[in-house]
């Protein structure tokens, strides 16, 4: 039995605040003002992207041999997804509503402060937190590009997961694919003005070497990610511009690419805490940071027609699981009676037609 560390204990304490303090699933009320209107309408986006309207959601977890289970949270419960610490059987993003108020501010205050460069998200998902930061931008008049780069076929499966992290490859929950994601920015209204950058990052971000940002989010999960995303992003944020990372609490992977990186390139701006898992900074060093040498041409994306095949149709409650192990666990206790009895072939034909009724 693993005994926790000092830092476990620490990390499990804050993610129990971080639970605590999440706010109430609420929007604001609209008023007549354009400025109210806004909030409102910004508010009730943000409960539908994490499939908070209603009165229940559906939360996902996540089995050791990569399948999944669901299970209905109501009530004080739903604290879980507003505070983004599940996976959303439904919902359009995983970061709760924190973190997406956040995001909204950072947004906010890029286009309040004339901090020029696009916005960036890598590691999408199902594109929720972009979709925010589109919206946020529009309501704002402002037209600067949103970009969502990720995979869109989920994690790669050639890769060896982080010391003491989740195999996220083995999930086809979390592979997405770029329609799907396209899809649900067009159903929003938030389609215009956003380019996808499909592919895994160590070949898609080299395109976008010599742009600017005004916020780049991370979602990347792992090490790797985290630091291929980091090595051509991070050489064209602005000053004044925001570095989000939504892992560094959850994956010492992450961390530690972060606490590299940083301490490579003499990044000494502070580190400020979102919740318990999700950090950002402010770049303030106008020093340049030089960008990795471009390798040859990426291979040109194909979308994996088996993306959506794979994912599961049906996610089971744990209910069902216990109902389909007890099954299973009849039907060997039969074929077990059948060889020792020596059933006959009748009897046994008739048997199987009264187990399928």
């Amino acid at each position: 039995m693993r005994v926790a560390s000092p830092e476990d204990a620490a990390r499990l304490s804050e993610a129990r605040a971080h639970l605590a303090a999440a706010r109430a699933p609420r929007a604001s009320g609209a008023g007549p003002d354009t400025a109210t209107l806004r909030a409102a309408y910004l508010d009730v986006l943000k409960l539908a992207l994490c499939d908070l309207a209603g009165p229940a959601t559906t939360s996902v977890g996540a089995l050791a041999d990569g399948s999944v289970m669901s299970r209905e949270l109501h009530g004080d419960e739903l604290r879980l997804r507003a505070a983004g610490m599940d996976w959303p059987l439904h919902g359009l993003t995983m970061v709760g509503l924190g973190r997406l108020d956040d995001l909204q501010a950072c947004a906010e205050t890029i286009v309040a402060e004339g901090i020029q460069g696009a916005v960036i998200e890598a590691g999408a998902w199902r594109g929720g937190a972009a979709i925010l930061a589109r919206a946020t931008l529009d309501t704002l008049g402002d037209e600067r590009a949103v970009w969502v780069a990720d995979s869109f076929r989920g994690f790669p499966e050639a890769g060896v997961p982080d010391h003491g992290s989740l195999d996220l490859s083995r999930f086809d929950f979390l592979a997405v694919s770029l329609d799907e994601v396209r899809e649900s920015f067009a159903r929003l209204g938030c389609e215009r003005g956003v380019r996808f950058v499909p592919g895994f990052f160590e070949d898609s971000l080299p395109a976008l070497a010599g742009e600017r940002w005004a916020i780049v989010r991370l979602d990347a999960d792992s090490y790797e990610a985290t630091r291929e995303a980091l090595r051509w992003l991070y050489p064209g944020l602005a000053v004044g511009g925001y570095l989000i990372v939504d892992d560094y609490g959850s994956f010492e992977g992450c961390r530690r690419a972060i606490e590299e990186f940083r301490s490579e390139h003499g990044i000494a701006e502070p580190i400020e805490k979102v919740d318990s898992t999700c950090v950002r900074w402010r770049r303030e060093s106008d020093e340049p940071i030089a960008l990795p040498p471009v390798a040859s041409a990426a291979p040109p994306h194909t979308e994996d027609p088996t993306v959506a095949a794979r994912r599961p149709a049906h996610v089971p409650t744990a209910r069902e699981l216990e109902l389909a192990a007890e099954l299973d666990a009849l039907r060997a206790r039969l074929a077990e009676a059948e060889a020792q009895i020596g059933l006959r072939a009748w009897a046994r034909r008739r048997l199987r037609r009264e187990a399928g009724r």
